[in-house]
C-alpha cells in the first residue's frame, strides 16, 4: 500500500469512527504551551501574552517559499495553461507545488509513486503539514509529455506554473518563507499592543527556538527516540517507537499500541493491528515488517526508516540547543551569536552540550551512531536570534491575521509565540471562533477562492484527519 492509499483508507476509517465512536477520535487532554515548552527545553519567553488558537483550518496557515533567485511562490498564483517550449540544454522541468494538509516529504513520495519518476525530485525546504503551502520543485530529465503532465491528479497536491530550466533543487536552496497566519483569540486583540510587539520583534528580533513540529507533533516523541539511540539502546528505541502511547494522542491510536505491545513479538498480529490505521502507523509498519524478516536486528530496523531516525536525532539535538539557548539568553543576553548543533563532524561542537549529555547518560555520540551508516555528519551552526521582515497585520472579529517573512532555519510558531500564548489541536476551546476567513482577502493580497475550488474536498477537513506519522 502506497502513502496515498494509506491516507485514503485512514480517512474513511476516521470518518466512520467520528460518526459511530467519536470518543475514539478526540484526545482526552491537550498540552498547554507551558507543558510543551518544558518538554522541548524552552524556558525564556515573553510574559503576559493573550491566548491564541492556531490552525483551525488548513487555510488559516499559509506558507510561501522565497526561492534562491528571490521569486515568491504564491499559493494563489495558479496557471492552468501549460505552455512548454523546451530548449535542449534545459532538461529540468520546474513547477510550483501547492499542497494542503500533508508534509513535503509525503507530497514528494506521492509524486514519485504517481509518476514512477526515475530521478530525484528536487525541493529546497520542508513546509508545514497542517497548512496550505507553496514551493518550487524540480524534475530533472523528466520524459512526460505535455498531455501527460496535464493529467497529473494527486489528492492534496496541485502542480502548476510549469517551466523548463537547468540543474536541480537541493535542501537549503532557498532564502526563506513568507507566512500568512490567522490567530483566533480568546479576547479581542488590542491593536496598539499588537502593533508595538510587532515593531519590537522587527527591530530586536526573537530567540530562535526549535518548535514542537521538530519534536514529533502531538506526541512529542522524536527527541526521546533520538536520546535512546544516542545512549546506544537501539532495542528500547525501536520499542518506544512502536508501543509508547500517551494521553495527548487519539485514543484509537493509543489503544492499538497497547494491544500491539501485549502480543509482541507476534509480528503478523501487530501488522494486522497497525494496518487499521496505515497512515498513522506508516513507520511502525515498516519497522515491524523488517523485524518479521530479521528478528532482533534493531539497528537494521532503525535503518529501514533512516530518514525518520535522522529526524529523531536532529530532534534531540534541537532539544539541547533550546536548553542551551534558554540559559545563555538569560545569563548573557543574545544578539547575533550562532551555536553549533550536536550531530557534527567536529568534536569541539559537542563541548557546550557536555553537561546535558552527561545528565542524559550519553557517553559517546560517535560510538553510539557508528552502526547507523546513513547518518550524515557535517558541521551545522544555528542562528540564535532571528529578525522578521515585511510584517503586516489585520484585526478581525475573533482574532488577527499576521503576515511576515522569516529566513530559512526559523519557525513561524516561534515568532508567533512572542505575540500570543499558543493553543493548538484538540479538544478545541469553546472560545475559538469557527468562522471561515480568507486571509489573502483580509490583507489585500488577492483571494483563496480558486484554491478552495481546487481543494474543496479537503478545505474544511483538518480537524478530522489528525492521525498522521509523527516522526
Amino acid at each position: 500500500m502506497n502513502t496515498q492509499e494509506a491516507w485514503q483508507k485512514q480517512r474513511e476509517i476516521i470518518e466512520y469512527n467520528k460518526k459511530h465512536q467519536p470518543s475514539l477520535i478526540e484526545p482526552k487532554k491537550a498540552r498547554t504551551e507551558a507543558e510543551i515548552f518544558k518538554e522541548i527545553g524552552i524556558s525564556n519567553m515573553p510574559i503576559n501574552r493573550q491566548k491564541g488558537y492556531l490552525r483551525l483550518h488548513y487555510q488559516d496557515f499559509l506558507v510561501e517559499e522565497l526561492t534562491q533567485d528571490k521569486k515568491i511562490i504564491r499559493v494563489n498564483e495558479i496557471n492552468n495553461e501549460i505552455k512548454i517550449d523546451r530548449n535542449e540544454k534545459e532538461r529540468t522541468l520546474y513547477a510550483h507545488l501547492i499542497k494542503i494538509g500533508i508534509h513535503t516529504n509525503t507530497a514528494i513520495d506521492r509524486l514519485n509513486e504517481r509518476l514512477n519518476f526515475p530521478g530525484k525530485i528536487g525541493y529546497a525546504g520542508l513546509k508545514d503539514e497542517e497548512a496550505v503551502s507553496a514551493q518550487l520543485v524540480a524534475f530533472p530529465r523528466i520524459k512526460l509529455s505535455e498531455d501527460e503532465i496535464k493529467k497529473i491528479k494527486i489528492a492534496n497536491i496541485l502542480l502548476t506554473n510549469f517551466y523548463y530550466g537547468k540543474g536541480n533543487l537541493r535542501p537549503g536552496y532557498l532564502i526563506g518563507n513568507y507566512f500568512t497566519i490567522a490567530i483566533r483569540t480568546e479576547i479581542e486583540v488590542n491593536e496598539a499592543e499588537l502593533k508595538l510587539r510587532l515593531s519590537n520583534l522587527e527591530k530586536f528580533g526573537f530567540l530562535n527556538y526549535f518548535q514542537s513540529q521538530r519534536f514529533g507533533g502531538i506526541r512529542l516523541i522524536s527527541h526521546k527516540i533520538g536520546k535512546l539511540i544516542l545512549q546506544g539502546n537501539y532495542e528500547l528505541a525501536v520499542k518506544y517507537l512502536l508501543f509508547k502511547a500517551n494521553e495527548y494522542e487519539m485514543p484509537l491510536i493509543a489503544g492499538l499500541k497497547k494491544q500491539a505491545e501485549k502480543i509482541y513479538p507476534d509480528y503478523d498480529g501487530i501488522i494486522k493491528l497497525f494496518e487499521k490505521l496505515p497512515y498513522s502507523f506508516l513507520y511502525e509498519l515498516r519497522v515491524i515488517e523488517y523485524l518479521k524478516e530479521n528478528p532482533g536486528d534493531y539497528v537494521g530496523a532503525l535503518t529501514s526508516i533512516s530518514d525518520s531516525v535522522t529526524m529523531c536525532l536532529y530532534a534531540y539535538s534541537s532539544l539541547l540547543f533550546n536548553r542551551y539557548l534558554s540559559v545563555y539568553s538569560k545569563t548573557k543576553g543574545c544578539t547575533n551569536e550562532r551555536f553549533p548543533l550536536l550531530i557534527s563532524n567536529d568534536p569541539e561542537d559537542l563541548k557546550i552540550y557536555h553537561e546535558y549529555l552527561e545528565e542524559d547518560g550519553i557517553k559517546d555520540v560517535y560510538q553510539a551512531l557508528k552502526p547507523l551508516k546513513f547518518i550524515y555528519w557535517t558541521k551545522r551552526d544555528w542562528a540564535c536570534r532571528i529578525f522578521p521582515k515585511d510584517i503586516k497585520y489585520k484585526i478581525f472579529d475573533g482574532g488577527a491575521v499576521v503576515y511576515f517573512f522569516l529566513p530559512k532555519g526559523a519557525y513561524a510558531t516561534t515568532f508567533l509565540a512572542n505575540l500570543f500564548e499558543l493553543v493548538e489541536g484538540t479538544p478545541i476551546p469553546a472560545w475559538v471562533s469557527s468562522q471561515e476567513i480568507d486571509v489573502k482577502k483580509m490583507l489585500g493580497q488577492g483571494s483563496l477562492d480558486e484554491l478552495k475550488q481546487t481543494f474543496k474536498e479537503y478545505w474544511q477537513y483538518k480537524n478530522t484527519l489528525i492521525m498522521k506519522p509523527d516522526l
